[in-house]
């Protein structure tokens, strides 16, 4: 088990902590009275978000990112899914993962790979002018669209940090 993923998500599921509405106002306790937490599960392996994936693609082009992509995907399942799904049920939540619904993983699977993430140099107008991250890159530009400019040009974090990308 990924302790530092498990650990993340562990203390979000449990949903107490301090809030405040504004940077003047002094944070309060607070705890949630939500019963679903969705998870970003699935953005990273389907479009190219991690590390190991700019690095894939610098040494061996598409063809290791392709790999490398898939290796991700199959392993969903297996390595991510449960965990995630033991951790946040420990405090009697559920988990939804929305960039594992069906339709869109069938859509990110046969997307060619330079339209989802912009490691290459075809099409790269469309996301450098914007000064846009290569990683995610079809996440990054419909954030931008959607006019969550801000969130279309966040540098990726860890899990725990806030941040949609």
């Amino acid at each position: 088990m990924d302790l530092s993923i498990a650990s993340a998500l562990y203390f979000a599921a449990r949903g107490i902590g301090l809030a405040s509405i504004n940077d003047t106002k002094q944070p309060e306790q607070y705890t949630t009275p939500a019963r679903v937490l969705l998870s970003g599960l699935g953005a990273d392996e389907l479009f190219g978000g991690y590390t190991r994936h700019t690095t894939a693609y610098n040494r061996h082009g598409y063809f290791e990112l392709i790999n490398e992509l898939e290796l991700d995907v199959n392993r969903l399942g297996r390595r991510n899914l449960g965990r995630d799904d033991r951790v946040i049920s420990q405090w009697g939540k559920e988990a939804r993962f929305p960039f594992l619904d069906e339709e869109l993983v069938k859509w990110a699977v046969e997307c060619p790979i330079w339209e989802k993430c912009g490691f290459g140099d075809e099409n790269k107008e469309d996301h450098v002018e914007l000064h846009i991250e290569p990683e995610k890159k079809v996440l990054r530009l419909l954030a931008y669209s959607l006019g969550m400019h801000s969130v279309a040009h966040e540098k990726k974090r860890a899990v725990g940090n806030s941040g949609f990308l």
